[in-house]
């Protein structure tokens, strides 16, 4: 299969070696491949969030930052969906197999021919052409009529350019579906830009989505784009839409009308291109009532409305989830984990799942990390959900199989023995803060050290 090869298909290159940089210009550019490339990790890091590259060829030795912090910083906290090759000498190969760890598909080792230049770039977006060619969504896992329907919608709204807005419980997926609407869209080259609104300071809110002017206020000592100029072309995803201030979403209703943006500290507003996806866990309906989110504002976003369904609600697609997400993070952790057991598998049938697909997610990540054996068994698992009222027995209370506390117990004791103890690290790992693992060891009668 030849991968596409036309002007869509990008790839950045991110090396501080100016004929690095050069020789893989010449060599991509010849293969009919847009190349841009960044001289410093910082240059390299600032474009690759743009998410608009297939493939990135990613030096892992650089001044200031190294090629493995970018890695953690694209697979881990922006999820771009570029394939990365890495770039090493041979020194620096076991960074390289560290940096697989992390999302790399592959990497070349200093010297490399043109030949094998062409054929890690060639696997590496073999993938897009199997997603291409594919009707399906891969993205999207599951085959119940639901899901079906999803996708079905999904590839719909895509072919517009409306404002949607996406609706559902925490955990559902709302921003994989915000992604893939863009990914099948016309803008699909153009950068793809998220905005957890939960997490924008509320004096900050307008700087942070419409950028400002040097001098704009106390600390703007240099000029910034927003949310909305960097997205320009592109698709802006604002998540918990209910989170901005009612000023905020008096100027936000004037950029839809308008397609202009007021800067921060300028008069003159600039005109933008972007599509709007939004997407909130409340019932904005209410919001309205109560008089914390405008009503003009949730009809200028709800032009496209899309309900995501909790994963209790389709359950037939439980069992494909985790296990896509079963093979994925066995390879990621190099786990020894293989299969799930019948018992296991009903026992994640049976389950509410009130976190949903990313309770799930993490579910099964957790056992790749734990599990040191290739099947896994019912001991081996432990729901934790929301809080204290989505915890469930992993077995059934008549199979007189081991109690919830002896699971509980046992897996707190294998989380402190993987992270050394550390009381932060455990907690963030298994989703509850230190307050209530350093009462739960207390009672478990835990000690703190070995």
């Amino acid at each position: 299969m030849k991968e596409k090869k036309n002007i869509k298909t990008k790839i950045l290159i991110v090396d501080d070696e100016e004929a690095i940089r050069d020789g893989c210009r010449q060599i991509l550019s010849k293969q009919g491949y847009q190349v841009d490339c960044a001289g410093t990790a910082a240059e390299g890091l600032k474009l690759a969030l743009k998410d608009i590259y297939d493939a990135i060829l990613l030096d892992v030795r650089m001044p200031k930052m190294s090629g493995l912090d970018i890695l953690k910083k694209l697979k881990d906290e922006e999820f771009i969906s570029a394939k990365i090759i890495v770039i090493t000498g041979y020194a620096t190969i076991p960074l390289a197999v560290e940096a697989m760890r992390y999302g790399a598909v592959n990497f070349l080792s200093k010297p490399y021919s043109a030949e094998q230049l062409r054929e890690a770039v060639s696997e590496a977006l073999q993938g897009y052409n199997d997603a291409e060619n594919n009707k399906d969504i891969p993205m999207l896992i599951g085959t119940s009529d639901y899901m079906k329907e999803l996708k079905d919608s999904i590839k719909r709204i895509a072919q517009t350019d409306s404002t949607v807005l996406i609706t559902g419980l925490s955990g559902t997926g709302k921003e994989l579906v915000a992604r893939t609407i863009h990914q099948l869209s016309k803008r699909a080259d153009r950068p793809f830009v998220p905005v957890d609104c939960s997490s924008l300071a509320e004096n900050l809110m307008e700087s942070e989505l419409f950028g400002h002017v040097k001098g704009a206020f106390s600390g703007a000592t240099e000029s910034r784009e927003g949310r909305f100029q960097i997205a320009d072309k592109g698709s802006l995803f604002l998540d918990e839409i209910s989170n901005i201030n009612l000023n905020t979403q008096a100027k936000l209703l004037r950029v839809i009308q308008e397609q202009e943006v007021p800067r921060v500290g300028k008069s003159a507003p600039e005109k933008v291109d972007v599509r709007l996806i939004t997407a909130t866990n409340k019932d904005l309906r209410s919001e309205i009532a109560e008089g914390r989110f405008r009503e003009d504002l949730f009809y200028r976003l709800s032009v496209v409305l899309l309900d995501i369904k909790p994963l209790s609600e389709h359950k037939t697609d439980i069992l494909p989830i985790a296990e896509h997400y079963l093979e994925y993070y066995q390879k990621k952790h190099k786990s020894k984990v293989r299969y799930l057991s019948e018992d296991t598998k009903k026992s994640l049938l049976s389950y509410k799942w009130p976190g949903n697909v990313r309770e799930l997610k993490n579910t099964i990540e957790r056992l790749c990390v734990m599990v040191d054996h290739d099947t896994v068994n019912l001991s081996d698992i432990l729901y934790y959900g929301q809080g204290e009222g989505a915890k469930a027995p992993v077995v059934d209370s008549s199979s007189g199989r081991m109690t919830l506390v002896d699971v509980e117990k046992e897996h707190i004791e294998k989380a402190l023995g993987h992270f050394n103890f550390q009381i932060n690290k455990t907690a963030i790992f298994l989703g509850i803060d230190r307050k209530t693992l350093r009462i739960k060891m207390r009672n478990y009668g835990i000690k703190t050290q070995r």
